[in-house]
């Protein structure tokens, strides 16, 4: 730890934080409060994100935010949803963005987006959410246990009506999920995951827990790979409302902070969270949370991670 720790003036750790609550709980606001995001929208809901900007209760600017809005089509045939292999492209593409010389990016964005320059360098990937992510990963595994002839679930599939998911259809889920994680753990970024919140009610009618709202097993498996587990709720009256972030658990709600510097309930302002958060390690606020840059350093990134992953 005297090498390691954040105490140390060792910058290398990222954060990887997964908000999870209820809809209307400002869930993806909040987290564009971290540094330089690009946001892969699941859930077609920027629109929130704008709000909180020309409310001022956001402190960015409309040009700065970076995101791909990736919902499938509108159409029954599950075939259609393409979104699980177009995510991983478009990570693939905003790390490429970072390789292109600076003196060149205008150019570029000339060719990329209509014109439109944007922020070239990044620190923070959020994915909103991966409760709708969900759906593309379930569609992607029923392909490819069917082409692995493990299952038949795909070619029972009907347009416009159901496609039964096996057993074995769960353990890919599960699988392809996790190591969709992986890979962006591995882009060297900050990662923020967002999810609903699925309520666990016995068969009496008791509410036994609330937890983020994801396909079976990965309930339990995804929050294990964060070090930051937040559960987002509105305080205050309908008029006069904020944020709120509960960093520790209780009885109902799966949450941890691995920070340690955090109360059990935080107003949703990064800005706040990170001064409190540097001033605690004693470290440079502004050297907090930045990420690795372009292909060449995630792929360093990525190796040094599995080093030492190894090594353990």
């Amino acid at each position: 730890l005297a090498h390691s720790g954040l105490s140390s003036g060792n910058m290398a750790k990222r954060l990887h934080l997964m908000i999870y609550g209820p809809f209307g709980t400002r869930k993806t606001p909040i987290a564009h409060g971290l540094p330089n995001t690009r946001t892969l929208d699941f859930d077609d809901g920027m629109q929130s994100v704008e709000w909180a900007i020309l409310a001022g209760k956001l402190d960015r600017t409309l040009g700065d935010v970076v995101y791909e809005t990736i919902t499938p089509p509108p159409s029954m045939d599950e075939s259609k949803n393409k979104i699980f292999d177009y995510s991983q492209d478009v990570i693939d593409r905003w790390l490429a963005d970072e390789d292109v010389d600076p003196s060149e990016w205008e150019e570029y964005c000339a060719d990329q987006s209509e014109g439109r320059v944007y922020p070239q360098f990044w620190d923070t990937l959020i994915i909103d959410s991966g409760t709708s992510l969900t759906t593309g990963v379930i569609v992607k595994a029923l392909q490819e246990t069917h082409r692995l002839e493990l299952s038949k679930s795909w070619s029972k599939r009907r347009k416009g009506g159901l496609t039964p998911v096996m057993i074995q259809d769960r353990g890919a889920v599960n699988i392809l999920f996790s190591n969709f994680m992986t890979m962006c753990f591995g882009t060297g970024k900050n990662v923020v995951l967002i999810c609903h919140e699925y309520q666990n009610v016995g068969k009496k009618g008791a509410l036994h827990g609330i937890e983020p709202l994801l396909s079976g097993q990965l309930r339990q498996t995804v929050p294990k790979d964060f070090d930051e587990v937040w559960y987002s709720k509105i305080k205050g009256t309908v008029r006069e409302n904020k944020g709120v972030l509960q960093t520790a658990a209780d009885p109902m709600h799966r949450c941890r902070s691995r920070l340690g510097c955090l109360d059990p309930f935080e107003e949703g302002d990064f800005a706040d969270i990170k001064g409190k958060v540097a001033k605690f390690y004693g470290v440079p606020e502004d050297k907090l949370w930045v990420a690795s840059h372009g292909t060449t350093e995630a792929k360093e990134f990525a190796e040094e991670v599995a080093a030492d992953a190894v090594a353990i």
